[in-house]
């Protein structure tokens, strides 16, 4: 829990330094060992060619082997000590008082040509003959060797300790060096604030990661930024939206409160409200709605039967609009009711379909609008075609923009949000919405949505 504590600054050295440390701990235990077994070696090397020299003389008197010995010129071990015995088994080491015996298995002399022993400080290199049983023994002590390796273990253990400490103080400086720009990029960041979203980090080499870091929080503050002024003038729009409704009804109140009137009048003012108040209402519905798309919140969905939400959304607009029945020219295209059948919360898709239909009755010049449903494939389809005035081609980029109206159809009642609604509901199905238009000639809306198929 106190490593979590510690900062990027702190911890990444302390890693180093430690992953440093047992990386040179085991280098040093090879290098420590190969020199170890390197000096025994070289060591027994030198025993064995005194054990020769040494086996030679004897052989050209074996009568008096141990004249032979005292004749031998002195060699370059230290502290040599040769033992000859006819009898391994008596021979005494002056060293320890005890018999070798004791201290090896005299047997394993029969295996081996050279053996070799060590007992404390000394080695001991043995020539056996199996004819004879006789036993040439040549001892030393490694004192140079042991001196070498002595000096290199606490050479190799400094060695390790002056490294890790060295790269310790190193990465401490570089991982500050190099962390230095992070801390910058954070002081940057705290004065950002909603006032500010204008403001952007400093990119100095966006190939690095630090680069491509700024980078990225860059692109994301443009986003915010971006998301932060649309949602400002969301609401803007929609206070506007909703003040106009409002202030009517306010107007509408006080004129009928300025004095007395006949019931005839009375029944106009309270009509001209409720009209305000239904604006309203519906209003306030598509925001909450466009405001529950934009959450992804999850909704009611269930197989239903998009024909059947089609009528339902034609009997909501016939009620909004009487002569609509009259307007209206249903065609539904489908050799099976099952090819009509989506996967969504019926609600939702019946707000989808109202949209266009009010749109389409909206702007469609009062003339026949032809409402066409047909699967095609996976997805199904909605077409809305009306003979209207058609959409200018200056407009076609912010027509699913919230609260685009076009200027010349302003005079007509709407809020501007039927079309950007219909493409959030489009969008969170997985289809799409398509507008054509030729001005004079009419509109055509297009709303593809995925079908459902029952598993067999």
């Amino acid at each position: 829990m106190q490593l979590l504590r510690l900062t990027i600054r702190q911890r990444l050295p302390l890693f180093i330094s430690v992953s440093a440390l047992l990386i040179l701990l085991i280098q040093g235990y090879f290098v420590y060992e190969y020199s170890v077994q390197f000096c025994e070696e070289e060591f027994k090397g030198r025993i064995q060619k005194r054990l020769v020299e040494a086996d030679s003389i004897i052989a050209r008197d074996r009568l008096h082997p141990f004249t032979a010995i005292n004749a031998l010129p002195p060699g370059n071990l230290p502290d040599e000590k040769i033992f000859y015995a006819t009898d391994p088994k008596y021979i005494v080491l002056p060293d320890v008082e005890k018999r070798f015996s004791e201290l090896i298995d005299t047997a394993q002399f029969h295996q081996c040509t050279y053996c070799f022993t060590h007992v404390g400080q000394r080695d001991y290199g043995i020539h056996h003959d199996p004819s004879t049983h006789h036993t040439l023994i040549v001892s030393a002590i490694d004192r140079y060797g042991l001196s070498k390796i002595r000096n290199l273990k606490n050479a190799i253990l400094l060695g390790i300790l002056l490294g890790v400490l060295l790269l310790t103080l190193a990465s401490w400086f570089w991982v500050k060096t190099m962390l230095q720009p992070i801390a910058n990029k954070i002081s940057k960041a705290r004065t950002i604030g909603a006032q500010s979203l204008n403001l952007r980090l400093d990119v100095k080499n966006n190939h690095d990661e630090l680069g491509e870091l700024a980078l990225t929080f860059n692109e994301m503050l443009g986003r915010i930024e971006q998301g932060f002024h649309a949602q400002q003038q969301f609401i803007r729009n929609a206070s506007h939206e909703m003040r106009t409704p409002l202030t009517a009804i306010t107007a509408e109140a006080d004129l009928a409160l300025q004095e007395n009137r006949g019931p005839e009048k009375y029944r106009q003012a309270l009509e001209n409200v409720r009209t305000q108040a239904e604006g309203l209402n519906e209003l306030v519905a598509k925001l909450l709605l466009m405001a529950s798309m934009e959450r992804k919140n999850k909704f009611n969905d269930q197989i239903c039967a998009a024909d059947e939400v089609l009528m339902t959304a034609i009997q909501t607009l016939q009620s909004k609009y009487p002569a609509a029945s009259q307007l209206l020219r249903l065609e539904i295209e489908a050799s099976d009711a099952s090819q009509l059948l989506m996967r969504c919360d019926p609600a939702i898709l019946q707000a989808a379909f109202f949209n266009l239909l009010d749109n389409a009755i909206k702007y469609g010049d009062k003339k026949v609008v032809v409402v066409k449903m047909s699967p095609a494939e996976q997805m199904l389809c909605l077409e809305v075609t009306d003979q209207g005035t058609g959409i200018p081609a200056e407009d076609f980029a912010h027509l699913f923009q919230p609260f685009f109206r076009n200027k010349k159809n302003s005079h007509l009642p709407g809020s501007g949000i039927g079309l950007s609604l219909v493409k959030s509901i489009a969008e969170k199905y997985g289809g799409s919405i398509q507008l054509t238009s030729e001005p004079g000639e009419g509109t055509t809306a297009l709303l593809t949505l995925p079908r459902y198929f029952p598993t067999k």
